[in-house]
């Protein structure tokens, strides 16, 4: 049952690698019984995860995952059972927040996730791709100079360089050495590895993979990018740089933040094709708590109405109030008359500063009851730069 949760279907040898790497949480992890056989019929587990929120904050944050229900169980509240038990333990003295990655959005926003970050798949064409004059610029405005290492020994300088930025943008997790040996994991080979070395040390690098072309008569590589990341700017088009100048390849391919800022490193943008999807989902399990691990982006006074089905501890009037931008938000029960009346999936679409709560009530999801409250709430719970969740859990 573990391994189709995890998308393998039956048991094979690279399961069991991939489920021994993950370490599984056993006190964080449920599993649903059939009452006849005894068997496994449903998992879901969570990661004790560490995030950064608006404002820099590093905070706890459950990252649930292995949710599955076999096929013969199905539509039977294995789910449902399952996924309520889970946020009503955390409630009870977990983390304020939860989050995870899913295949199929459709089951989550009935716990009360909503989608809080998006990401795009990216492809360049490389016979087309050109850095604009002013990009170009930028790049050899680095300091830094590019060494290619083995991921042994660049992983003390990865790891330098994560942390150095794990705090910039909220979405990011910290991550372990463990954490570091799963995401570089060699399968697949070891990946090839490239530092930016500045002066004082490490100040970016890029992972990536390549697959050679069939034939020797004209460029057929494709590059595929595990993970780029810099701590300014000069050293992003540095790296990108880099990698669109690589011989003998036809595309770069790579995983994206939106919006993506190499976008306006290109000439012509067109020749970067795109693919939007879902990336990471939020879901607030105590919101005054949550309120208060994050900044926002303005001061503010209002009144919300929440409903929430699944923690009805969260749900009614809450009066939020921040002092000052920069600062978390106080938020106490009210009988007062809401300004504004959402579900905690909003809320938790929101709470990273990437989806605006002005987006989704043009979606009907968020009703204005007091004019000039949906604007000034918008601000508040937005956030710069926009939240990014880089790896998958």
């Amino acid at each position: 049952m573990f391994w189709r949760a995890m998308g393998w279907g039956a048991r094979t040898e690279d399961a069991d690698a991939v489920f021994a790497d993950r370490a599984i949480e056993v006190d964080r992890t449920f599993v649903s019984l059939d009452t006849d056989s005894g068997e496994i019929v449903g998992t879901t587990s969570a990661y004790s995860l560490t995030m950064s929120m608006p404002g820099g904050a590093l905070v706890p944050v459950a990252g649930v995952y292995l949710v599955g229900v076999e096929p013969t169980h199905r539509r039977r509240g294995v789910m449902s059972s399952m996924m309520r038990h889970q946020l009503k333990g955390l409630a009870n003295g977990g983390e304020a927040v939860a989050a995870l990655w899913t295949t199929d959005p459709a089951i989550y926003q009935r716990f009360g996730y909503g989608l809080a970050t998006w990401r795009s798949r990216i492809e360049l064409d490389l016979a087309r791709a050109m850095f604009s004059p002013r990009a170009d610029a930028l790049a050899s405005a680095s300091c830094a100079r590019l060494r290619q290492m083995s991921v042994a020994d660049a992983l003390p300088h990865l790891a330098a360089v994560h942390e150095e930025i794990v705090g910039s943008r909220p979405g990011v997790l910290a991550r372990s050495e463990s954490r570091w040996n799963f995401l570089m994991r060699l399968e697949d080979g070891e990946p090839e590895v490239v530092v930016a070395m500045g002066p004082e040390g490490p100040v970016g690098y890029v992972a990536y993979r390549i697959r050679p072309g069939q034939s020797c008569a004209s460029p057929g590589g494709e590059v595929e990018v595990q993970e780029i990341s810099a701590v300014d700017p000069a050293t992003h088009a540095q790296l990108w740089r880099y990698l669109l100048g690589l011989d003998l390849m036809r595309t770069v391919s790579a995983h994206r933040p939106l919006p993506d800022p190499l976008v306006h490193l290109l000439v012509d943008l067109r020749h970067l094709h795109a693919t939007i999807d879902d990336a990471l989902w939020v879901r607030l399990v105590d919101l005054p708590r949550a309120f208060g691990q994050r900044a926002f982006a303005a001061p503010i006074d209002l009144v919300l109405e929440v409903t929430d089905a699944v923690l009805p501890a969260n749900a009614g009037r809450w009066r939020v109030s921040v002092d000052a931008a920069g600062e978390p938000a106080a938020a106490r029960p009210t009988r007062g008359d809401a300004d504004l009346s959402l579900d905690i999936s909003d809320l938790g679409a929101a709470h990273l500063g990437a989806t605006h709560l002005a987006d989704l009530a043009l979606a009907g999801r968020v009703h204005e009851h007091t004019p000039g409250a949906l604007a000034a709430a918008s601000l508040a719970w937005s956030w710069s730069p926009i939240a990014t969740c880089p790896e998958i859990f």
